[in-house]
């Protein structure tokens, strides 16, 4: 599955990279070589990077000669999870050999943590990684989802900025996660993904233009990434004003993540009518800044091709506000606006 998957998808010119994640990639790496090996010469170009704990690092030629095999299938980069539950398991010492030997070889070296508390970071566990440059760290809090939410460790409130629960930031940006059932999720949240059944299908059942489809025209998802759910209360709070007491409260959540599960799940039909119309706005918008970049809206008479219909600027902008299919059809990139050619 896992090459036809990896080929079916490169195929879509939106899919920029591939990424191994777990669980622990390592630990299927015969595997997953294999398929790059095959996926290489069917075509399939897009860089990967994989996301390990680092457990199989044992000394510095082993790690060099691990991470040069899977440089020449076509990594650029080694993300490494480091924190207080790694560090049950792998030493600080394995993490230092796995970002020598990356840098060693010119690969990009990202280490990441979640942490219990505010005050704890990866500066705590690597201090010396954390000032080397050529090496990118990210933190972040451990959400109730999952296992997590079992733990003595809940509840509990971050002391965080309001800001960081209004998006889940990288606009146009789509972390697409397939599960090891095949589901398939617009994002990669761990947990939240599935709880705010936010599945765009299954890639053992649906193909990967039917899958990106439904990534790219789940408005809500584009709500999360792209406006923040600030813009959306403030729309609710001026249009269906009796709905505001149903949306979830700022307060009681630590991430825009938790914020986007109990909208999806709590108000997604009373929702619609207002994503409609943000979408509307949203399509029209964006193809009047497409136009503007093409050189082919200085005059309303100018006629350019919208798929495969000869159009002016009024029309296409009246077809995008009216039409859903074709509004949908436009923003997951199905629909493309083209210079016409005259003889």
């Amino acid at each position: 599955m896992l090459l036809s998957c990896m080929e079916g998808f490169a195929s879509h010119p939106a899919v920029l990279r591939f990424c191994f994640t777990g669980g622990e990639p390592f630990l299927y790496l015969k595997e997953i070589k294999a398929a790059l090996l095959d996926a290489r010469a069917r075509g399939v170009r897009q860089p990967f990077h994989i996301v390990t704990s680092a457990y199989w690092a044992k000394d510095i030629d082993q790690v060099r000669a691990e991470l040069a095999a899977l440089k020449s299938l076509g990594m650029d980069m080694i993300a490494v999870s480091y924190d207080h539950e790694h560090a049950k398991w792998v030493t600080p010492e394995q993490v230092r050999l796995v970002a020598e030997a990356a840098r060693s070889l010119e690969l990009n070296v990202h280490i990441s943590g979640v942490f219990w508390d505010t005050k704890e970071s990866v500066a705590d566990l690597v201090p010396d990684l954390v000032t080397t440059d050529g090496i990118k760290i990210s933190e972040y809090l451990v959400a109730p989802v999952g296992r997590a939410k079992q733990s003595a460790q809940w509840p509990r409130r971050y002391d965080t900025d309001p800001a960081f629960k209004e998006s889940c930031g990288k606009p146009g940006l789509y972390s697409v996660s397939i599960y090891p059932d095949g589901e398939l999720y617009p994002c990669c949240s761990g947990g939240f993904n599935r709880e705010g059944k936010l599945s765009a299908g299954n890639v053992n059942h649906n193909t990967p233009a039917a899958l990106l489809n439904k990534v790219f025209t789940n408005f809500h998802v584009r709500m999360a990434k792209e406006f923040g759910w600030r813009v959306l209360y403030d729309l609710v709070e001026r249009e269906t004003p009796e709905l505001v007491p149903d949306l979830p409260r700022f307060e009681d959540a630590d991430s825009a993540c938790e914020i986007c599960r109990d909208l999806n799940v709590g108000l997604a039909d009373k929702l619609a009518p207002i994503y409609a119309l943000i979408e509307a706005e949203y399509a029209v918008a964006r193809a009047r800044r497409e136009l503007d970049r093409k050189g082919l809206s200085s005059a309303m008479d100018n006629r350019f091709l919208f798929d495969d219909d000869l159009v002016n600027q009024a029309e296409l902008l009246d077809r995008l506000r009216q039409d859903n299919s074709t509004r949908l059809s436009y923003l997951a990139g199905e629909k493309t606006i083209r210079v016409a050619e005259f003889g």
